[in-house]
């Protein structure tokens, strides 16, 4: 059977493609930055079968801007990169934010346009790549994005940020945001650039699709130590179920994707040799409605739900913009769970945790 390297198997994200190639019947070999999560990873039990039967293996490749992936990409059929790093601080962008994101991208791609056994390469992409982020995201109501669409912030926008201590005119999203959507932009560029570099000079053929991810939720497979620490996707859902009185955040990036059926639009775009941009998104969605539909689901812990107002839902009114998926759901027949059953399976799960001592 075929096998994949897949980078960052710790991650939220990386941890559901992990399982979904492993039922596939798919060797997975998965890298670490450090062997301090190995045993932890190992022990994730819904890889129990795949691990007794020798079907996932771990690599220990080091940091993301050094990554050393000789070992681990020999004879594997396909790449998919899912590690890059989740940081919205405001330290100086190219050293804290663009380094980890590009140099991360490039090393793995230049590795795989080494091996002639690799014939596909996925990389996670974001929404962040695509939207126009210079405006609010309720004022676009009537502005339809698709692949065709860039986040129009440049590397030269971002060293002025810096330059300026980090005041911007932006009209929602902080500095360390911005940071980080451009970061994930340059890297993605950087992407297509080494694959139009690596056929020119007679490279052996392998395509390229980026799976460009809005806000990804459902039930956490990947080792925590902390739902209320668990990582930006976790951490905000989980944020909704800590009293009624608690306050709920706005919605900000305001389209969503359940884990699973992110971590299905990877595995597709491998075993279709997909080339090109896909937008990730199940629709439009606001923190509200999942603490609504949460309270519904579980009445017995309904008072656990942030009550905020019932039924206001800012992506009805004011209203945002329209991010167009039909292309994955026509290449890669994708039907995309509706939010009840991504919601009812993260509280699910959260629970179960709870009871292991995690909060």
């Amino acid at each position: 059977m075929p096998t994949v390297l897949l980078t960052g198997i710790s991650g939220f994200l990386a941890a559901h493609v992990a399982l979904n190639f492993l039922e596939h019947g798919w060797t997975v070999r998965g890298t670490l930055r450090s062997p301090s999560k190995k045993d932890e990873i190992l022990a994730v039990p819904e890889y129990k079968p795949y691990v007794e039967s020798g079907k996932l293996h771990l690599f220990v490749t080091g940091s993301l801007e050094n990554g050393d992936y000789t070992e681990a990409i020999k004879g594997v059929d396909a790449v998919v990169h899912t590690a890059s790093p989740v940081e919205f601080g405001d330290a100086e962008y190219r050293e804290s934010h663009l380094a980890p994101a590009l140099q991360g991208t490039t090393s793995v791609l230049e590795a795989a346009a080494k091996d002639p056994s690799v014939k596909a390469v996925v990389v996670t992409g974001t929404y962040g790549s695509i939207g126009k982020h210079t405006e609010h995201p309720h004022t676009q109501k009537g502005l339809v994005l698709d692949e065709k669409d860039w986040n129009p912030y440049t590397l030269e926008d971002m060293d002025k940020l810096v330059e300026n201590g980090g005041k911007s005119d932006n009209p929602v999203f902080p500095p360390g945001v911005l940071f980080y959507m451009s970061s994930k932009k340059e890297a993605e560029l950087a992407a297509w650039k080494t694959q139009e570099e690596a056929k020119k000079n007679g490279g052996h053929d392998w395509s390229l699709a980026v799976i460009n991810c809005v806000m990804i939720f459902g039930p956490p497979i990947q080792p925590l130590k902390s739902l209320s620490q668990g990582g930006m996707s976790t951490e905000v859902l989980y944020a909704l179920a800590k009293g009624k009185d608690v306050p709920i955040a706005p919605t900000l990036f305001t389209h969503y994707v359940d884990v699973r059926d992110a971590a299905e639009a990877h595995y597709q775009a491998v075993v279709r040799n997909a080339q090109g941009r896909f937008i990730t998104s199940a629709g439009p969605y606001d923190y509200q409605e999942f603490a609504d539909i949460a309270r519904g689901q579980f009445p017995e812990q309904a008072d656990r739900f942030s009550t905020g107002n019932p039924g206001k839902y800012a992506y009805i009114d004011p209203g945002t913009y329209t991010l167009k998926n039909d292309k994955i759901k026509k290449e890669f027949g994708i039907q995309f769970r509706p939010k009840e059953d991504t919601v009812k399976d993260a509280f699910t799960k959260f629970f179960e945790l709870e009871k292991k001592g995690l909060n």
